[in-house]
């Protein structure tokens, strides 16, 4: 058995080349580069609505193929990519209520990805959600500030998972 000594720990960093490179003069000012980052984002907020519509035509095809052949796990996972970068997206474009929408109607697909049957009512219900979220009136609100629509979409997640459990019993 070997003995353990007394001796004290060394603890090291290990120099990155990301960590070099920050250190290395020259760049661009912290307060500079959030400037030009600000700028971006709201350049690419002009855009944003196009982009959002067509995220949410590639969902709608997607759910479309699934709910045609429930067994279609390429067009259910292709559904589960959309939500979730509609999730990514919006979270970062501080659409709130789309955010947690599509993070509702992709743990509902996901049920149906783990074997659930697929409920059309249940994924009409986050779709119609998802176009009232989108709308001005909605989209800067947060989950918090629509109390009855984000507890009726949370129950019916709860729902789905419960379904999901059950079916794989």
């Amino acid at each position: 058995m070997r003995e353990t000594s007394s001796s004290e720990v060394r603890i090291f960093f290990a120099d990155t080349r990301f960590e070099r490179m920050a250190r290395r003069p020259g760049g661009v000012p912290r307060e500079m580069a959030l400037a030009r980052a600000d700028k971006m984002v709201d350049e690419l907020r002009l855009d944003f609505g196009d982009w959002l519509d067509r995220e949410l035509q590639e969902l709608n095809a997607a759910l479309s193929k699934a709910e045609s052949d429930p067994n279609d796990n390429v067009a259910l996972e292709d559904a589960c990519r959309n939500c979730a970068q509609l999730e990514g997206v919006c979270a970062a474009m501080d659409y709130g209520l789309v955010t947690f929408v599509a993070e509702n109607l992709r743990k509902i697909v996901s049920t149906v990805v783990s074997g659930a049957p697929y409920d059309k009512e249940m994924i009409d219900c986050h779709t119609d959600a998802l176009l009232l979220a989108k709308t001005e009136q909605y989209r800067a609100l947060r989950p918090d500030q629509v109390p009855e629509m984000a507890s009726g979409l949370r129950r019916v997640v709860e729902l789905a998972a419960k379904t999901s459990g059950a079916t794989k019993k």
